[in-house]
């Protein structure tokens, strides 16, 4: 399919608001006819809206913070609150905050705070506990494991404690004029704990307390011995309008229009109205802190939701839609989208940091009477006959190749040089150093164990490589198989449902560790990435594995060393000394042990009229600067 060249803005216009009609707010056609014998009308013709309308690949069941956290919500909630935090390229940016905390900026401190038992902490190892007689944990000061002490009826110990300070600039109203302030972002915390309750997500679970200081600062303090804080801006809440919710209940704030269809914010855009299964309509928000500068560039924004990639390149081609995001399938018009970029009739931006893809090698295989993934050798082997950077270039959504778990552009850890490059000649000595022989001069037929320590000779380099059934992985299977064969290494593929490829053990091939090779991604977010490889984290039968099936580490994999790393990183300031060379130390064990071949870090695809401009490539929230879209 070769897209169509776009219609006209009057015709756009039309097009859009034509789309935007639902079946119960029908607008009756006037007759052509009413007009004659009139006469010509000397009034000047209007000035065309300007109109952008954003194609989504699926629609939210409400724009509530703590409601839907789909793609789509986030996209349409960036209109409507500018951040508060963006991060993009790995810095974090704030319309809402003076400065984004720091130890440097003293907006962060680490204190010492007196703890009685009974007390809610963090232990040691980073769970929620109480103090009493036998926790582990960590006094004022300790860094490393040797200085843990276990608590034996003391009357009180001294722990480390987080306080964190959050400034909120003036100048910043919602979009009924009112000024945001220190108060709205403690009645979100509020709403936020009244919706999840003991539960929900960490910046509510390693909060002890969370207040407004006496010059309207918003002070933030971590449960004693919390420490694993990922960024400091997570544990800021964005503000939502207390002067028009805090009569709410948390079952109306889940359910009620205001809150939870036409929330107001103090971004770009407002809400005016919602036609549930068709569109949501933005227009400019008059009090948006950039009015003055014309920012917004259009006078409305739609978000039309469309059922699958089909539907959004129709609407595309027909000039309603300028923008399609958050419609995974169209990867499935790859090359056709290629070729329309090519002809100058759209734009393909990407959006890197998605999800991370890899294949995982079952180095403690329950169904593996050999173990023969166990060898980091043999891994190392099988990761240069793989041509990653080929698999790279043929998806449309797959970001640069990485060799470990560290997203791209990280300043600190951008000097590492990459260590497993595709070279099949390498990789076939490597093999034939540790005893893998060609044996029949075909480098495509499996090799065969000769001397392999703890292999009985003869024994058939082959392994079977699950998937799950998605289109989008079909060419790197091929490539992947395609490469392991050159090498003399046998592959068979298996597809199954998601379903079933990812179930929890002990059933689950994955996560029951019933696999030789595994490929799938793992979600991005705000954890440390190397807890999925902690031995503590090897899924199992409890207590001899502690997390039982409900472990994520599916290779099997364990390294002391790696460890104690990953828990110092875990347990650490994120600007501390410790910290920085605690990812040192990970990304050099993890290289050199290659408990999973890294691919690359997934895209998200938006394409665009190319006459727009502000749309950009990188690694940031969707549509973080959508005010700058023209």
């Amino acid at each position: 399919m070769v897209l169509n060249r776009r219609f006209s803005l009057s015709i756009l216009i039309l097009l859009v608001l034509a789309a935007c009609s639902a079946e119960t707010n029908q607008v009756l056609p006037v007759s052509i006819d009413d007009d004659i014998g009139l006469p010509p009308s000397t009034l000047p013709a209007p000035v065309p809206e300007k109109i952008l309308s954003i194609c989504l690949g699926d629609e939210p069941a409400s724009l509530f913070l703590y409601g839907d956290q789909s793609t789509s919500a986030r996209i349409i909630r960036q209109a409507l609150y500018d951040g508060p935090i963006d991060q993009v390229g790995h810095q974090s940016i704030s319309v809402l905050l003076e400065e984004i905390p720091s130890q440097e900026n003293d907006l962060v401190l680490l204190t010492q705070v007196q703890v009685f038992p009974g007390e809610a902490i963090i232990d040691a190892r980073g769970a929620h506990t109480i103090l009493a007689n036998g926790t582990v944990y960590k006094p004022a000061g300790c860094v490393d494991k040797d200085c843990w002490e276990v608590f034996d009826n003391q009357p009180s110990v001294l722990l480390d404690q987080v306080k964190i300070t959050y400034l909120i600039k003036s100048g910043i109203y919602w979009s009924d004029g009112t000024p945001v302030k220190a108060t709205d972002s403690l009645y979100s915390y509020q709403a936020a704990a009244g919706v999840y309750g003991s539960g929900g997500p960490l910046n509510l679970r390693y909060t002890g307390s969370y207040e407004v200081g006496e010059n309207g600062d918003i002070l933030w303090s971590g449960l004693p011995g919390y420490q694993g804080i990922f960024s400091y801006v997570d544990f800021f809440f964005s503000p939502l309008p207390e002067h028009l919710w805090k009569n709410l209940t948390r079952e109306e704030l889940l359910t009620s229009t205001q809150s939870a269809l036409l929330p107001i914010g103090w971004g770009a855009y407002k809400i005016t109205e919602w036609v549930r299964g068709d569109h949501i309509t933005l227009i400019p928000n008059e009090s948006y802190h950039l009015i003055a500068e014309g920012l917004p560039a259009f006078d409305a924004l739609v978000f039309r939701f469309v059922d699958g990639a089909e539907e959004a390149l129709a609407a595309f081609s027909a000039g309603e839609c300028q923008i399609v995001a958050n419609e995974p399938d169209l990867l499935n018009y790859q090359s056709d989208l290629i070729q329309s970029e090519s002809d100058g009739l759209l734009n393909i931006y990407t959006n890197e940091g998605l999800a991370w893809e890899q294949i995982s090698f079952g180095i403690d295989s329950r169904d593996s009477k050999l173990d023969l993934l166990q060898d980091q050798n043999l891994r190392q082997a099988m990761a240069g006959c793989i041509n990653r950077e080929k698999i790279s270039t043929v998806r449309l959504d797959a970001g640069a190749v990485v060799d470990d778990f560290f997203l791209p552009g990280i300043s600190v850890l951008d000097d590492i040089e990459p260590s497993y490059l595709f070279n099949i000649a390498e990789s076939g000595l490597l093999l034939k150093e540790l005893g893998w022989l060609d044996h029949d001069g075909d480098p495509e037929t499996p090799r065969l164990a000769e001397d392999v320590d703890g292999v009985p000779d003869g024994t058939v380099l082959q392994f079977t490589l699950l998937a799950a059934e998605t289109v989008e992985k079909q060419i790197t299977l091929s490539l992947v198989k395609e490469g392991l064969n050159s090498c003399g290494i046998g592959i068979e593929i298996e597809l199954l449902p998601a379903s079933e490829f990812l179930a929890p053990g002990p059933d689950g091939p994955v996560f029951g560790r019933h696999f030789d090779l595994a490929y799938f991604s793992w979600g991005t977010g705000n954890y440390q990435p190397c807890r999925l490889f902690l031995t503590d984290e090897i899924p199992g039968l409890y207590p001899i594995y502690p997390k039982g099936w409900g472990g994520v580490n599916s290779p099997g994999y364990s390294n002391g060393d790696f460890d104690s790393a990953c828990k110092v990183a875990s347990t650490t300031l994120p600007d501390s000394k410790e910290f920085l060379i605690s990812q040192e130390q990970l990304r050099t064990i993890f290289r050199e042990d290659l408990p999973v071949l890294p691919l690359f870090y997934r895209r998200e695809i938006i394409i665009s009229d190319p006459d727009l401009i502000g749309l950009e490539n990188g690694t940031f929230p969707l549509f973080w600067n959508i005010e700058t879209i023209q």
